[in-house]
């Protein structure tokens, strides 16, 4: 069966005509900003999407959330009841050609304040300066992980990345760079603005937020160390909060609470997700997540995230947040044989989260589960007790927030699955986890190579 066949709707993606603008430059009609204030309003503009949860490139609006978690096996496909969260994302991949161009324009915004900015020295200079280059690092991040294949060290080399625009008056139309240069701007853009160290957090991006980008990156590239020692430096600022104080973060549906970094929405008014509860509600949670809640009376997510008849319950935003950065630790350091430490991190977590609670040992780690989705790790090797423990308590943390488990599963190994729904069989293939480029821009740039599964229509 050809590949194509699997899509619902990929002719009319085609359709439309995506956005090109990342390789258009100085549009006639558009002035340069002159001054660092208009230069900043470059910046804000993006800042206040974010804030009004108008924003589904950068971190993301909570129906970004929603659809990434359809897409995934957290919600039961089979006993499906709503149109309303996508089943399977090839039926939803419209929204990727947006949300491509989308970042490209964003990126267009921060080169033309990396290549035009006089004004380096007043401190609304350096702040500026500061976030263009992490929000261009973030937004490269982001192409990297949705637009390319999971990382692979042995073809960093030679496997592609994303077009790389590094000025805003670009002669040309560039190829896809390699995954290697792609992390090497990446890495670069971030620790660029790091060592400016911008604290003020009205900007939202300050240093510890452009640091917990730069342990995912270093994390998505197996770079298991740095990860593990930069994500300290956000968890050690941050650190795990739980009992009343986890619950009151995880019932905010606008204030950012706890240890949130960074959270979509903050300025929207009470209630403006409650439409989406119903929506979420046509799909119940999976067995295959509800079973890993072993300790599910004494585990404070559980009525926290699920009602009795296990529909979702938990509030949907779209948010980072420094437990990330603790799982990031335990899973580096188990990639690092490292048990002992490996083990710290993620009985950390759970203490925080099971009450009462005792420390797992190595000797006391549940099998893995031959049944899961998840068999092999990040590296391709068989998943180890500790790693799937790892992963486990990950999936149960980051359940309906920022798409997580759906990128999990790209980068452990990109398990195929399937839903049979009306009569359809709804099929994820392993091509899928990695999004196209929209044709249109190749089609403009034949330099350009489309990802694998997609050269057929």
């Amino acid at each position: 069966m050809k590949k194509v066949s699997l899509y619902i709707g990929l002719a009319l993606f085609f359709a439309f005509t995506s956005c090109t603008e990342y390789l258009d430059v100085k549009d006639k009609g558009q002035v340069i900003p002159e001054t660092a204030e208009e230069f900043s309003a470059l910046i804000h503009n993006h800042l206040r999407n974010i804030d009004e949860g108008n924003d589904y490139a950068i971190l993301g609006a909570y129906t970004t959330t929603v659809s990434y978690e359809g897409y995934s096996d957290n919600l039961d496909g089979d006993l499906n009841t709503t149109d309303r969260v996508p089943l399977y994302v090839g039926t939803d991949i419209n929204s990727m050609t947006t949300r491509y161009g989308t970042l490209y324009s964003v990126i267009k915004d921060c080169n033309i304040i990396l290549d035009n900015l006089e004004d380096q020295t007043s401190e609304l200079g350096k702040k500026t300066m500061a976030i263009a280059y992490a929000l261009r690092g973030i937004c490269y991040y982001n192409l990297m992980r949705a637009y390319c294949e999971p990382y692979d060290k042995a073809k960093v080399s030679t496997m592609n990345g994303v077009p790389l625009v590094v000025t805003f008056d670009m002669e040309g139309k560039p190829a896809r760079s390699t995954m290697q240069e792609t992390i090497d701007f990446i890495i670069n853009d971030l620790t660029t603005a790091i060592k400016m160290n911008q604290a003020d957090k009205q900007y939202r991006f300050d240093v510890n937020v452009m640091k917990f980008y730069l342990a995912r990156t270093y994390f998505w590239t197996q770079e298991w160390e740095l990860a593990a020692a930069t994500a300290k430096e956000v968890l050690d600022v941050y650190p795990l909060v739980k009992g009343e104080e986890y619950v009151a973060m995880m019932q905010s549906e606008v204030d950012q609470k706890g240890n949130e970094l960074l959270r979509s929405g903050i300025k929207k008014h009470l209630g403006y997700t409650d439409l989406e509860f119903g929506y979420v509600q046509g799909r119940p949670v999976s067995q295959g997540l509800i079973d890993l809640f072993t300790e599910k009376e004494n585990d404070i997510r559980f009525d926290l995230f699920f009602t009795k008849k296990l529909l979702n319950r938990k509030a949907l935003r779209s948010v980072i947040r420094s437990a990330e950065m603790c799982l990031i630790m335990a899973e580096s350091y188990a990639h690092l044989n490292n048990t002992k430490d490996a083990l710290y991190y993620l009985n950390l977590i759970r203490s925080h989260r099971i009450s009462p609670y005792t420390d797992y040992t190595e000797s006391s780690l549940p099998v893995v589960d031959q049944n899961a989705l998840i068999q092999t790790d990040a590296t391709g090797k068989a998943l180890t007790p500790l790693l799937a423990a790892i992963l486990n308590e990950r999936r149960k943390e980051f359940y309906m927030e920022n798409g997580d488990r759906w990128f999990e599963l790209k980068r452990n190994g990109c398990p195929e699955f399937w839903w049979g729904y009306a009569g359809v069989k709804y099929e994820t293939q392993k091509f899928l986890y990695t999004f196209p480029l929209p044709k249109s821009d190749i089609a403009l740039n034949p330099a350009l190579e489309q990802n694998p599964g997609y050269d057929v229509y």
